[in-house]
């Protein structure tokens, strides 16, 4: 914790009310859905139903307890005079922590630069296809869920897999062709989690290339009670074989191809099983590491807070990523008006996805101080 006080006392500078540089439309009640879930589109267990859940206050606990108005007031100070830091703060420091189907579909765009178009979630989901984001970095899918594509020398490494067999078939293996990339070379798997919005295209994969598949062992276990029992998602897919089992991640858990080595860590509080990454992206001959995190800031009690998503923040910090991004858009830094932006302008003058280590430590302790001030909130 000394490490943390110290960046964030490195990083804070005057108070500014930060400016929320979004529109908002007429708030409505959100369904219940996984953290960065698509409205319309419910996903089991998870956030998004205000006082309805255990895992978010209700308005009279986030307003009125002075905790968590001192922790808000923490992640405002972080932020400072920075813009991309006053909207992060703006979206995760709400009591919703900004990943309702609700929030994602009327999120807008920072007040820096290069100016963006808003992008929000649209509902139903659009299909986007495959952008390019890095030089050996894409993202494939719809405007709700998609994919991480690493490639390298030697192979590429998928993370997640869509909604669906149907959704492998028709979107990411065709865009991957579209682009001149072989299917044929993904050689690893990895999950963040066992929610069927990240595994469901996962046997389509499994069972015509061959890649090795990774995900956290007590996930691998709810991933076929979720597609033995046929309900809830599993309900709706055709097809309901299920993969064969995989590699259970370890945390620090190394996997390389070709010239691209990356490090898996836990992030127990999603699942039981999440786990994020570490991958060191290339942009313009230099390489840059940036966190991979299955959820933002899904806190279940304040034991998976400290175990898991500190744990996989602390390291991402000492390693000194320069972006955190997940397979939701709309909820990290990974906004569908930057993922849009930098594939149309590729490769732009400016990445807006990457923030730099000393901006990303900033954007990790302004999702720590947030978290806080809704744990302070329910009492936990």
């Amino acid at each position: 914790m000394k490490t943390i006080n110290k960046v964030l006392c490195a990083a804070a500078v005057a108070a500014v009310a930060a400016t929320l540089a979004f529109t908002q439309s007429a708030a409505t009640p959100a369904t219940g859905q996984e953290s960065g879930a698509p409205a319309g589109r419910g996903r089991g267990p998870g956030r998004g139903r205000g006082g309805d859940s255990a895992y978010l206050p209700t308005e009279q606990q986030w307003d009125s307890n002075p905790q968590t108005q001192a922790y808000i007031a923490k992640a405002k100070e972080v932020a400072g005079d920075d813009p991309d830091l006053q909207f992060d703060e703006g979206v995760f420091c709400q009591r919703s922590g900004g990943a309702t189907g609700q929030d994602r579909a009327t999120i807008g765009v920072p007040n820096s630069t290069p100016h963006l178009q808003p992008f929000p979630s649209p509902n139903p989901p659009q299909n986007l296809g495959l952008y390019r984001l890095f030089d050996n970095f894409y993202w494939i899918g719809d405007s709700g869920v998609g994919t991480w594509l690493i490639t390298s020398s030697g192979g590429y490494i998928l993370f997640d897999t869509l909604n669906t067999p149907e959704e492998a078939r028709d979107v990411l293996i065709p865009s991957m062709q579209k682009a001149g990339l072989d299917p044929a070379k993904i050689k690893y798997v990895v999950f963040g989690h066992y929610h069927l919005d990240h595994t469901g295209g996962g046997q389509y994969i499994q069972s015509h290339y061959h890649p090795t598949m990774i995900m956290g062992r007590d996930d691998w276990d709810l991933y076929f009670k979720t597609m033995e029992s046929g309900t809830g998602m599993a309900a709706r897919l055709t097809d309901k074989t299920p993969m064969t089992r995989g590699i259970d991640a370890v945390d620090g858990m190394k996997i390389t191809v070709g010239d691209v080595t990356a490090t898996i860590y836990e992030m127990t509080g999603h699942t039981p099983g999440s786990i994020g990454m570490i991958v060191p992206v290339e942009y313009q001959g230099q390489y840059h590491p940036i966190l991979l995190v299955t959820a933002a800031t899904d806190v279940h009690n304040r034991e998976s807070f400290v175990g898991g998503y500190e744990h996989i923040w602390d390291i991402g910090i000492a390693d000194g990523v320069e972006s955190v991004m997940q397979v939701h858009p709309n909820t990290n830094m990974n906004l569908l008006a930057r993922m849009k932006y930098v594939n149309d302008e590729y490769p732009p003058a400016k990445n807006p996805l990457l923030y730099g280590p000393v901006r990303t430590a900033r954007y990790i302790n302004i999702m720590r101080a947030c978290t806080q001030a809704r744990m302070e909130a329910l009492g936990w």
